[in-house]
């Protein structure tokens, strides 16, 4: 059995959910509230997806040369392989 406290909160929540259905405002205008395309929140939202964009980019720069570093390394040995075996014949 739950405690009254719990069925207090619950009971309160209950009620909340019913108050708000009989305001008589309209949730389609789109004026009420901020959102992500409006005023400053949507530059600041935007200006940290763009530098966490640039970061992951920067990441991804320095995987990508690391490869081509290791790409290059592997082919001079193959290059000096092939060296070494064109002179023995």
């Amino acid at each position: 059995m739950l405690p009254r406290a719990a069925l207090r909160v619950r009971a309160q929540g209950a009620r909340q959910v019913s108050r708000r259905g009989y305001t008589g405002q309209s949730y389609e205008t789109g004026t009420q509230g901020a959102t992500a395309s409006s005023g400053q929140f949507g530059e600041k939202e935007k200006a940290i997806e763009n530098q966490w964009a640039r970061a992951h980019d920067a990441e991804k720069l320095k995987i990508l040369r690391k490869m081509l570093e290791d790409a290059k390394k592997t082919t001079e040995n193959l290059e000096a392989k092939i060296n070494e075996v064109s002179k023995k014949q």
